[in-house]
């Protein structure tokens, strides 16, 4: 039986309604009935409501992504060593995970799922992840950097008869360094309630959440003596009828309000409507929709942008798609920090993608294989462009904002024999134009675009030697579009996992083992030849 189950959290981890989420890696999707995903919760629950559910397309079982990595920033991780998944059977619901490697590297995870009774769940999670080791700067000095992250979050449902009531929160803490600082700390909060309909016997189907998210910062860059604090309050919200050939006519409402500590940002309000439609046949996948996003504040300003997508299934595995997306992107520090936590606060505006247009083909033509090409346009008011804070008393990265757009283009293949060898290759082309920079003087080929990639290379093997013993090894290679921060991204790593009884794992990677010197996509230097191994457990 193969081993590689996608875990699909199905309780109220971003308001709990369960549907079969779509695989985004260009994999087979798995559907697993109550099951925990040990995957580290964030500093909040993801705010945003449940997607609508595509219809499903008898003709294939198997989905793909259609959409490249976002290009305007990169998911924030604490700690480069650890990609190890958890594999578990449906009779698990709790996971314990520790790791620890060299450069003070720890990986610690600890979530449980606990049906309390027919109609009550509770989702317990923590996490400590970080390190603390010599970095060299590409400013010619090595300094001892740290990072450390502690996580946790509770999430409650409890079933009423035609609806679900939520009520949760999470909190983070983050203590880290700048160069040459000695102490900084982040703390970022999160509480939500929320209703949800659950009955398909409803004739209106809803789901509603209000909430609070809060960001602190102890010792800012600008007043070391002052807090930095961020505070926002949202209501977010989804009615639907499901009509009778399957589609939904639905409208979603997102409502957040901001408000600051400091002078320099401005308080402000945004209110998002969201009208769609969905229809699906044998052949056809369709979603027609539009954003329409009003911003107050000094620069109050509306934003329109579609919101459709088009998939034509053909020859069984053969998949044509098409959209053209847009729509409120990140618009706090909260959120930033997800970018990188060493971020330079000079007020924060919201970015807003005005157009994310892309056209391609997914197919498996044959059994174990996979591919993929696309090529896209995308146009952002407001991008986020971080680049080094060179010159400042600390090193950080400046978030400088501009209008952007790009062309890319991506391709990707991945083959999978009977669960023995597996493969991927994905490349993306980028081409970028940036206007309006927010510094004087400043050369944006030379500083707003000095993060932004140029080409993308990532490529993974995957084997299994012996029957519960898997290794792994890939590259990354990230060229930017100068070099202004240094060597692109180069990073050859390897792993291995094994599984010592049916219930306990032990796995080990190893990070840049060229030894190379780069600067992350977080603007910080990457650690040398790193590693990090543990254990964990199910149960």
């Amino acid at each position: 039986m193969k081993k590689k189950l996608v875990i699909l959290s199905l309780g109220i981890w971003a308001l709990g309604i369960a549907h079969a989420q779509q695989d985004t890696t260009l994999v087979r999707t798995v559907v697993v009935e109550n099951q925990y995903n040990p995957t580290v919760m964030d500093a909040s629950k993801i705010n945003v409501l449940p997607k609508v559910e595509e219809p499903t397309v008898p003709k294939t079982h198997i989905d793909y992504a259609s959409s490249v990595r976002p290009v305007s920033a990169w998911n924030y991780q604490a700690m480069d060593p650890i990609v190890k998944e958890w594999k578990a059977d449906a009779a698990y619901r709790g996971y314990l995970r520790a790791g620890y490697g060299n450069n003070g590297n720890v990986d610690a995870k600890l979530g449980y799922l606990w049906d309390i009774s027919k109609t009550d769940r509770l989702n317990v999670a923590a996490s400590l992840d970080g390190w603390n080791g010599d970095l060299a700067s590409i400013q010619g000095q090595d300094w001892k950097s740290r990072l450390y992250n502690t996580k946790v979050g509770l999430d409650y449902r409890h079933a009423f008869k035609n609806f679900d009531f939520l009520l949760g929160g999470a909190f983070r803490s983050q203590v880290f360094n700048y160069v040459p600082s000695d102490k900084q700390h982040q703390t970022l909060a999160n509480v939500y309630m929320g209703f949800a309909s659950s009955s398909k016997d409803m004739p209106i189907q809803f789901a509603a959440e209000l909430g609070m998210k809060s960001f602190g910062e102890k010792y800012p860059l600008i007043s070391p003596e002052n807090k930095n604090k961020e505070t926002n309050l949202y209501l977010n919200g989804d009615v639907w009828k499901q009509l009778s050939n399957g589609g939904r006519l639905g409208l979603k409402v997102n409502v957040d309000n901001y408000s600051y500590a400091s002078d320099a940002t401005e308080d402000w309000t945004a209110i998002e409507g969201n009208p769609y439609f969905l229809t699906h046949s044998d052949d056809w996948k369709v979603r027609i929709g539009a954003h329409v996003d009003w911003k107050g504040g000094e620069d109050s300003k509306v934003y329109v942008s579609p919101d459709v997508n088009v998939e034509y299934i053909f020859s069984d595995s053969y998949v044509l798609f098409a959209r053209a997306e847009g729509g409120r992107q990140i618009s706090s520090f909260y959120e930033l920090t997800d970018i990188t936590p060493y971020f330079y606060e000079n007020g924060m505006k919201p970015t807003y993608m005005t157009l994310d247009a892309a056209l391609g083909l997914k197919a498996s033509p044959m059994n174990g294989w996979w591919f993929l090409l696309s090529g896209g346009y995308q146009v952002r008011e407001n991008d986020v462009c971080l680049t080094l804070g060179e010159g400042y008393p600390f090193w950080c990265a400046r978030n400088m904002y501009g209008k952007t757009n790009v062309f890319y283009g991506t391709a990707e293949l991945k083959y999978d024999y009977k669960d023995l060898v597996d493969f991927s290759l994905k490349g993306t082309y980028y081409h970028w134009n940036y206007k309006n920079t927010d510094w004087i003087g400043v050369d944006p080929s030379e500083s707003a675009l000095s993060l932004k990639p140029e080409l993308e290379v990532m490529t993974e093997v995957g084997a299994k030697v012996l029957e519960g013993l898997r290794i792994h090894a890939g590259y990354e290679y990230v060229k930017r579009c100068n070099d202004f921060v240094g060597d692109p991204i180069g990073n050859l790593y390897a792993g291995a996992d094994y599984a010592l009884l049916k219930n306990l794992s032990i796995f080990a990677k190893v990070n840049n083992l060229l030894n190379k010197e780069y600067v992350k996509h977080d603007v910080y230097p990457a650690q040398k030849l790193n590693f990090l191994g543990g254990v964990s457990l199910r149960f």
